[in-house]
């Protein structure tokens, strides 16, 4: 996918999301200021609307999931040619510096794929866990997506051309942060810098002590 239209891509599905939220820095209700990061930190901490989708185990995924813990979601699907494969490798590069700092704590790292035709629950095992064996993958219904993804302004859409089993997807590829409350908090836009991201990352979750 070519750089500008995956901007494009991604900033038409975070502009919808903020058409319904109030997203960016100093709109808090908080008195302590949100991180600076690239990309958005949540004014507001909305919970996700109840989904089911399966995990890679072939077990039901809802949103109860992400609760207790912190969850950085990707979407994407295994078939990609190019984005996928660089957001995962950047995502493992991240946690690769959060371990050697000893601050990867209880985050946990999710791929949810937006081709269910193709991507059955164990292929995105097999996928996700080439990148690190410790990312988990989900899938589901065209429905059960499409409701997630809403709420978290990722913009999924089918490339013209290709055939039935041979067709490439346009989508978003934003990093979206999980709070250990199941609240979205914040949400990384491209270009992905693994050294960039670590300390926007650890801001976020300290911001989110003080603000809970």
């Amino acid at each position: 996918m070519a750089r500008a239209r995956l901007i494009a891509i991604t900033l038409a599905g975070v502009a919808a999301l903020a058409a319904g939220l109030w997203i960016g820095q100093g709109l808090s209700g908080s008195q302590e200021p949100p991180p600076q990061v690239q990309g958005f930190v949540m004014s507001e901490r909305p919970p996700v609307v109840p989904f089911t989708l399966t995990d890679q185990d072939g077990k039901p995924f809802g949103p109860e999931r992400w609760r207790g813990h912190w969850s950085l979601l990707y979407f994407g699907y295994t078939y990609c040619p190019d984005v996928c494969p660089t957001a995962l490798t950047e995502l493992a590069q991240l946690q690769k510096a959060l371990r050697e700092r000893n601050a990867e704590g209880d985050l946990h790292y999710w791929m949810v794929s937006v081709d269910p035709q193709r991507d059955s629950p164990q292929r995105l095992k097999t996928y996700v866990h080439f990148f690190s064996p410790s990312f988990e993958g989900a899938t589901g219904s065209e429905a059960e997506l499409k409701k997630l993804m809403y709420q978290f302004g990722v913009v999924a859409m089918r490339a013209p051309g290709g055939g039935e089993d041979s067709y490439t997807i346009d989508h978003s590829s934003t990093f979206t942060l999980i709070d250990p409350e199941g609240r979205l908090i914040a949400i990384f836009t491209p270009p992905h810098d693994p050294e960039t991201m670590l300390p926007q990352l650890l801001a976020v979750q300290a911001y989110y002590q003080h603000i809970r």
